[in-house]
């Protein structure tokens, strides 16, 4: 017996007229009996094309894709944000959205009013919030805070307390996007148990996020969005791989260094990858040493410049952020610095770096340049292993002790 369809999409799209802005009540009132002319198609964006799929009950279903594919779209269009331009979207049970995190609270309230006003837009009521209301407070680990304005609270603590409400109110279908992104390490991870032990209670999910790892362990199957239209679907592993090799490929397509934003008193010449041996390497093995040497040139000079490395996977995840602080300053000419990293133990993928010079005292960035690319070769890392890097350890167990 199939299961009953909790979301269905039948050829939905939406497009935006693009340079429309929100008018105030008189300027549209004094432009109410003007003609208007008709857009032409140039004016029209089409954030998304022709959609369709269908979410059975208890269901966990990944959506991915660069910024701009329309993942963001597609779930306004499902949480009743806005509406189709064309097409029907079906909906069966109560929908809870994880989308803007606490958009419902209101900052004056306090966080025990803000609960109850929270699930009422969510559509609780108000013994079912009551039910859930010691469970939602001990999540959120704000029991000493539930009583004092919103307002007053750190942005964790906000957070917490929003992904708290959202997570309890027992939907019929949640949506999510990037909430476990948010928070420290600890939230991230407590999130993330939530909502495996949704799934694992039969919960029906949409999950759009650009963590990849999470979307592996999470989901059911996936959608590539691009551009629009749903390039692929199926289960996570190769729908992953299959976004993963096209980040890949415009990588390896695009120009090999982008045009610099350049400061007026230094750019950046040329950023080298170099083995131990200072030869250039564009391949590196995850146990060899690596150089990653910046040349500048300065047409004056720099008192507290800062010289900044950034790693980022072909994904666009960042793995290393490093600096170099040249206690000396920059003077009139060339000039280099240069960080050696030994091992660079990241995964196989294709990386670019990321060059900048700033100031150490306030902020001002000097120089910018990315686009060098280098690869750790082998394949991609097995979704069930996941993690950046690949450090050196060595594993035991002991069995059968009795104490």
């Amino acid at each position: 017996m199939s299961k009953q369809a909790m979301i269905a999409l039948e050829h939905v799209s939406k497009s935006y007229q693009l340079g429309v802005h929100q008018r105030s009540l008189r300027e549209a009132l004094t432009q109410l009996w003007r003609p208007r002319p008709k857009p032409s198609d140039k004016d029209i964006f089409w954030a998304l094309e022709d959609i369709n799929f269908t979410v059975p009950q208890g269901e966990v279903l990944g959506i991915i894709g660069h910024n701009g594919a329309g993942k963001s779209t597609l779930l306004k269009l499902l949480s009743d944000v806005t509406y189709p331009t064309r097409g029907r979207i079906h909906k069966q049970g109560r929908l809870a959205a994880l989308i803007e995190l606490g958009a419902g609270f209101h900052p004056d309230l306090t966080g025990r009013e803000n609960v109850f006003l929270n699930g009422a837009i969510l559509g609780l009521k108000r013994r079912e919030i009551q039910a859930q209301f010691d469970a939602i407070v001990a999540f959120a680990e704000i029991e000493k805070f539930i009583d004092t304005p919103v307002k007053r609270y750190s942005s964790g603590m906000y957070v917490r307390l929003a992904f708290a409400v959202a997570a309890h109110v027992q939907a019929d279908v949640l949506l999510v996007d990037e909430v476990l992104s948010v928070g420290d390490a600890s939230f991230q991870q407590k999130s993330l148990d939530k909502m495996l032990e949704m799934r694992e209670q039969g919960a029906t999910v949409i999950f759009v996020s650009h963590n990849l790892w999470s979307v592996a362990a999470f989901c059911h199957r996936v959608l590539l969005l691009e551009q629009g239209h749903i390039v692929a679907e199926g289960l996570p592993g190769p729908i992953i791989q299959q976004y993963r090799q096209q980040q890949r490929q415009k990588l390896i397509t695009r120009t090999v260094a982008e045009p610099n934003q350049d400061g007026e008193r230094v750019i950046i010449t040329d950023v080298e990858m170099l083995d131990e041996a200072e030869r250039p390497q564009k391949e590196v093995d995850p146990q060899d040493s690596f150089l990653i040497r910046v040349h500048y040139l300065a047409a004056a000079p720099i008192e507290h410049p800062i010289g900044k490395i950034r790693v980022r996977r072909a994904d666009g995840l960042l793995c290393l952020e490093l600096r170099v602080f040249m206690e000396t300053g920059i003077t009139v000419g060339k000039g280099y610095y240069q960080l050696f990293i030994q091992p660079i133990q990241l995964t196989p993928d294709i990386y670019t770096v990321e060059a900048t010079i700033i100031d150490r005292h306030k902020p001002m960035v000097y120089a910018f340049h990315s686009g060098e690319m280098f690869t750790v070769p082998g394949q991609l890392a097995d979704m069930d292993r996941g993690g950046i890097f690949y450090p050196n350890v060595e594993g035991s167990y002991i069995s059968g002790v009795n104490e």
